[in-house]
């Protein structure tokens, strides 16, 4: 489905730029085909498609014409996928050609046609898919458009028919490609496929979501479906860049900037790579075939949006989102004061690099160097791909060559959130044969990162030894042993739940072993829900106080990581204490108010410090 908020200043710059156009009168309909000879001359219509599903349509957008030659690159490209390059390239040049699109010539070296966006090389293209599919070749033809614009198409039988019957220096190209073996056997069945191709009826609207599906490498942003693979969504954009505007293709090229393709029932569909696509209907034409508006209106849109093929500022694009160090932030996992200095000493030897955008050759050098950048000060590296689109398949081994020299360097890699990117064969044996891990979440990352910077102090066991929890330590002797006496020792499982959102605050658990998390299921507005880590909390710390406190239910899950002991003071106990001994009870309030306020420090920390990353 597509989104369905728009600019409102995009909307505005197109209605400006349609009521200006609008007022020109230069030009004539096509008359030499009678059917085309009806248009009205006024209907004027702008799209602009944009790769997301976006679509800005200004003026007579709805209105059915005939998709005419701007077919002819979308046939090829169906011929190209249902035969091959190979065949296609025996049967069609790709060369311009320099003269009218409907010239009677062939190229005197190769006999074939120069390209197929001219008549010979569009019917010869036809012709090759109505020999691969015989009777199925107009329901082949028709269902590949219909995809193209997302919604069922069909052919104009009155302009197909007035087409067929004064199409007759097209039928004379037939003969002569017949006559050079480019079409073998009968001409007629070909020439009447190309026929009924170009008599296709579509909406300006339609083109612009054919434009579309150009512009996001032969997927429809509207419908996600496919009709076109990349490869072939390149070459056909390519001969449009260079052949699509009949023989004012070079002064297009050099004027506009963009592959595009015209037709002389008045349309004209142009491409921005990896962006959007354009589509203009205006019936009256130049002494080239193409739609005088939609030449004006393509030509001042791409001097407007900067949208020249040979325009691009380097420096509009990074592939680096943003990088820090662990000095700068931590993850969620809360760790002891020792650890904690250690991580302050050592933080800057933990570096943290968000990619994003495509990782084309141009984003991949970009990240290439920073990570060997990174090495010359790191221990461990952190690299989120989270706001990565596109990993191409040369990058991606670019990428893995990169990282595993970084591994033999000694530098440990962790890589976070890059689920669909980097899944292929040479990458499992990546991570079979190195130290480079793979993580789904962020903040896993970065606890990864930390416990690998502390497994680099003195070897200590994976599981530290049971102490007592800091908590008790706040407290004098005495008051401290008053407390513990009314501990309940508890021990608990993997897996094991020892709180559950939504119950009563009757304890507070003190850690004496194990690790315990803290989290909630988040739930978005497209009804989507995941978990979130909130903490995670290890030896020496304590957990629920805050509900123990205000005697509201708990807010959050809290689950054993591994197996763990715990101390557990319950409300019953502790309002017996507050009666008994006053100043024990004091003491553990007071206690437990530093430890709340050191964690809400460091939280309000954390998150002042995101603003800035």
């Amino acid at each position: 489905m597509a989104p369905a908020t728009q600019s409102t200043v995009i909307l505005g710059l197109l209605q400006e730029l349609h009521d200006r156009l609008s007022q020109c009168q230069e030009g004539a309909v096509a008359d030499y085909i009678p059917e085309l000879a009806k248009a009205v001359p006024r209907d004027f219509g702008i799209v602009v498609a944009m790769a997301d599903g976006r679509i800005y349509a200004v003026g007579e957008t709805e209105k059915p014409f005939t998709i005419q030659s701007i077919s002819k690159p979308f046939a090829y490209g169906l011929a190209l996928q249902q035969l091959s390059v190979e065949h296609m390239q025996r049967k069609v040049g790709v060369e311009p050609s320099g003269e009218a699109f409907n010239a009677i010539s062939l190229d005197p070296e190769t006999g074939r046609p120069r390209n197929p966006m001219i008549n010979a090389g569009a019917i010869a293209t036809s012709a090759q898919l109505q020999q691969l599919a015989g009777a199925g070749a107009e329901a082949l033809l028709l269902h590949f458009f219909s995809q193209l614009a997302g919604r069922e198409l069909s052919i104009d039988l009155e302009v197909y028919a007035s087409e067929r019957d004064t199409g007759h220096r097209n039928r004379a190209i037939s003969h002569l490609l017949r006559n050079v073996s480019v079409i073998e056997g009968d001409v007629e069945p070909g020439l009447d496929l190309y026929f009924r191709q170009c008599a296709i009826s579509v909406t300006c609207r339609d083109l612009g979501v054919m434009a579309a599906t150009l512009a996001c490498q032969g997927r429809n942003p509207l419908t996600g479906e496919r009709p076109l693979d990349a490869p072939t969504t390149v070459q056909m954009l390519s001969l449009m860049g260079t052949c699509g505007m009949y023989d004012a293709a070079g002064q297009w090229l050099h004027d506009v900037g963009m592959p595009a393709k015209s037709g002389v029932a008045g349309g004209v569909l142009a491409v921005v790579p990896g962006q959007f696509g354009i589509a203009v209907y205006s019936p009256p034409l130049d002494s080239y075939g193409n739609s005088v508006r939609g030449v004006a209106a393509c030509k001042e849109l791409s001097e407007r949006l900067s949208l020249h093929l040979y325009d691009q500022n380097p420096l509009g694009r990074s592939a680096i989102r943003r990088s820090y160090t662990g000095n700068h932030i931590q993850s969620r996992r809360w760790r002891t004061n020792t650890e904690l200095v250690h991580l302050r000493d050592q933080g800057q030897s933990l570096r943290i690099l968000h990619a994003q955008g495509v990782l084309d050759f141009y984003g991949t050098e970009q990240l290439l160097a920073n990570l060997e950048g990174m090495a010359r000060s790191a221990r461990v590296i952190v690299l989120d791909m989270h706001h990565v689109q596109e990993l191409l398949p040369n990058s991606l081994e670019m990428l893995i060559q990169t990282l595993g020299e970084l591994d033999r360097q000694g530098i440990r890699v962790v890589i976070s959130r890059a689920q669909g990117l980097i899944e292929s064969p040479r990458w499992a044996d990546l991570l079979a044969q190195t130290g480079i891990e793979r993580v789904d979440e962020l903040d896993i990352a970065l606890e990864l990162g930390e416990k690998l910077l502390l497994q680099a102090r003195e070897a200590r066991p994976d599981r530290p030894s049971p102490e007592r929890p800091s908590l008790l330590l706040q407290l004098d002797p005495p008051q401290r042993q008053e407390l513990e006496s009314l501990l309940v020792p508890r021990t608990v499982k993997t897996g094991e739940r020892v709180i559950r959102r939504g119950d009563d605050g009757d304890s507070l658990f003190l850690i004496v072993a194990g690790h315990f998390t803290t989290g909630v299921h988040v739930q978005f507005g497209s009804g989507d829900s995941r978990h979130s880590r909130l903490a995670t909390f290890t030896s020496g710390m304590c957990f629920g106080e805050i509900s123990f406190l205000s005697g509201k239910p708990r807010s959050a899950d809290v689950v054993a990581d591994e197996p763990g002991d715990l101390l557990v003071l319950s409300r019953d106990d502790f309002e017996r204490l507050r009666l008994r001994s006053p100043e024990t009870a004091i003491q553990l309030l007071l206690a437990l108010s530093a430890e709340l306020g050191g964690r809400l420090g460091r939280t309000s920390y954390q998150l002042s410090v995101m603003d800035h990353l």
